[in-house]
């Protein structure tokens, strides 16, 4: 699947978290993902934030997983005024995302001294996501935050916030 189809999934989970807010059982207590593992093989989209990491960014746990894509499987968490989806690619890297024709922007950037980039497709912008993306592990780590409501923030600052402190755990 294209970026915008990840985009609409991701802008569509956000919107379904959210009605589902109070369906959830008790947060579990979760890990960050190992990092001594070779590859994205053994990451899991729900353990890329420690407890303490979704509260200080204003996430809620437990993550829900998201197998929209199957190449990409994603966990998304639900917050005031942000969510968070996480999304690994195991077979792209930023640069393979870099030559999709559907961003209305992409910034090229470095997270950890890995290639990254800050990337808005025509449909996320007016649906308020940013998508925050860095390799790892032969792959490539994907960061979605959006807004739910317009109320001014930066979404891919808030992203690139939350890949900055994912980073340093990935694989290389």
């Amino acid at each position: 699947m294209n970026a915008l189809s990840r985009t609409v999934a991701a802008a569509c989970a956000g919107v379904a978290a959210l009605v589902i807010a109070g369906c959830g059982g008790p947060a579990a207590k979760r890990e960050p993902a190992d990092t001594q593992s070779q590859g994205l093989a053994s990451v899991d989209p729900c353990t890329l934030l420690t407890p303490d990491e979704l509260k200080s960014f204003g996430f809620e746990g437990p993550g829900e997983p998201d197998t929209t894509i199957s190449s990409e499987p994603g966990c998304s968490f639900r917050g005031e005024p942000l969510t968070v989806t996480f999304y690994k690619n195991q077979e792209k890297t930023v640069e393979a995302y870099s030559h999709k024709e559907n961003w209305s922007k992409f910034d090229r950037l470095q997270i950890d001294g890995r290639a990254a980039a800050s990337a808005t497709s025509e449909s996320g912008k007016a649906a308020r996501i940013c998508t925050a993306m860095f390799d790892a592990g032969g792959g490539v780590i994907l960061v979605d935050v959006s807004e739910f409501l317009d109320q001014g923030l930066d979404e891919c600052a808030e992203a690139r916030k939350v890949a900055q402190v994912i980073a340093p755990r990935m694989p290389r």
